[in-house]
C-alpha cells in the first residue's frame, strides 16, 4: 500500500514584509551608492595623468628610434606608419628610412588612422588622435580647435608636442592641473591656465573647450 505524505504549502512574502525589505534596500543604497561613485571618481585624474604619461613615453621613444621627431597621429605609436602617407607633427612626410627605424608598437591602444579619432581617458574626457605643436612663448597651439591657424603662433619659438584633451569640466581641469603641475600652479575658478604642462583657455559655463598637455619639447 502506497504511503501518502501531506503536502506542504509554501507561503510567499506578505505585503508588509516586501515593503520592509524594499525600504531596507533603499536605505542601504542611499549610503553605499554615493560612496562607490565618489571612490570611482577619485581615480579619474590619476587615470588621465597615467594615460598622458604613457603617450609621452611612447612619443619620446618613437622620436628616438625614428630620428624624425614626433608623429602627427597617435595612431603611428600603435601601428607601423608608411612612407609618404604618414606625416610628422610638422606636416612633413615620413621617409622610407624613417619608417624602417620604427620599432613599435610604443603604446597599446585601439585607435584608427583618422585624425578626428580619439581615445577615452578618465572622467568622460578623451585625447584627440592628432598631435599639435604648442608655442609656449605665445602660449597658443599651432591650430585652433576648428582647424584654423592660431594668431601669434611662431615655429621659431620654443615648441612642445601637445596632446589635445576634450570633455573636461573646469573643476576636473583644476583637479588634473593640481595633480600634474602641483597646487601652486592651480588656476582659480573661471580662469585660464597658462603655465605648467597642462594648459587651457578661459572656460565657458564651467566647461573647458580644450586643454593641452605639453608632452615633450620639440628639438629644432
Amino acid at each position: 500500500m502506497t504511503q501518502s505524505y501531506p503536502m506542504r504549502r509554501r507561503h510567499g512574502f506578505t505585503l508588509i514584509e516586501t515593503i520592509v525589505t524594499v525600504g531596507i534596500i533603499a536605505v542601504l543604497a542611499a549610503f553605499v551608492v554615493p560612496t562607490v561613485i565618489q571612490k570611482a571618481g577619485v581615480g579619474d585624474p590619476v587615470k588621465v595623468q597615467n594615460d598622458l604619461n604613457t603617450v609621452r613615453t611612447g612619443l619620446e621613444t618613437y622620436a628616438t628610434d625614428s630620428k624624425a621627431g614626433f608623429p602627427h597621429l597617435l595612431f603611428d605609436l600603435t601601428a607601423k606608419p608608411t612612407a609618404v602617407t604618414s606625416t610628422l607633427i610638422d606636416s612633413t612626410a615620413m621617409t622610407t628610412n624613417q619608417v624602417a627605424k620604427w620599432n613599435g608598437p610604443y603604446m597599446s591602444a585601439t585607435i584608427t588612422n583618422v585624425a578626428g579619432d580619439s581615445m577615452a581617458t578618465g572622467y568622460t574626457a578623451y585625447m584627440m588622435n592628432f598631435l599639435d605643436r604648442y608655442d609656449i612663448t605665445a602660449n597658443v597651439p599651432e591650430h585652433k580647435t576648428n582647424g584654423q591657424d592660431s594668431t601669434g603662433f611662431s615655429k621659431t619659438n620654443t615648441l612642445f608636442g601637445a596632446i589635445q584633451i576634450h570633455g573636461l569640466t573646469l573643476a576636473q581641469g583644476i583637479a588634473l592641473n593640481t595633480l600634474i603641475d602641483g597646487a601652486s600652479d592651480a588656476s582659480a575658478a573661471d580662469s585660464s591656465n597658462t603655465t605648467g604642462r597642462l594648459r587651457y583657455g578661459h572656460p565657458a559655463l564651467g566647461q573647458i573647450a580644450s586643454a593641452y598637455y605639453l608632452a615633450s619639447p620639440i628639438t629644432p
